[in-house]
């Protein structure tokens, strides 16, 4: 019989829940269409999430690479990528109703999903 709550030990030092999280909102991201009214109010959650998550991240704990050796960029370097999304975020509103054209979206979207790649 298979030991569950060795292996889900052994998971969760594998993959932190914070990194796991991440990976999530990259995922709700990527997804999100640029006609959809609620985008705009929907990467904006998926921002502030995600500073919150890089920003309270244990230095200590912070790993050096995540996929087959390929670099992971400094939690500075993330967090900078995750507030200059908020910057877009905010100055083009997030309000009901909001319409992004589609050119502002992307780059809004880009800038977000690099910061989240890394955990994907």
């Amino acid at each position: 019989m298979k030991d569950t709550a060795a292996s889900a030990a052994t998971e969760a030092t594998l993959f932190p829940p914070a990194r796991t999280a991440l990976r999530d909102l990259y995922r709700a991201a990527r997804h999100l269409p640029s006609s959809d009214p609620y985008t705009p109010a929907r990467l904006g959650r998926i921002a502030d999430q995600a500073e919150y998550l890089l920003d309270s991240w244990p230095v200590s704990q912070w790993p050096m690479s995540l996929h087959s050796g390929q670099s992971l960029p400094a939690r500075a370097v993330l967090l900078g990528w995750v507030a200059a999304a908020r910057r877009d975020i905010s100055h083009a509103g997030t309000a009901a109703g909001t319409s992004w054209p589609y050119p502002q979206w992307h780059r809004i979207t880009t800038t977000l999903l690099a910061a989240l790649v890394p955990f994907a």
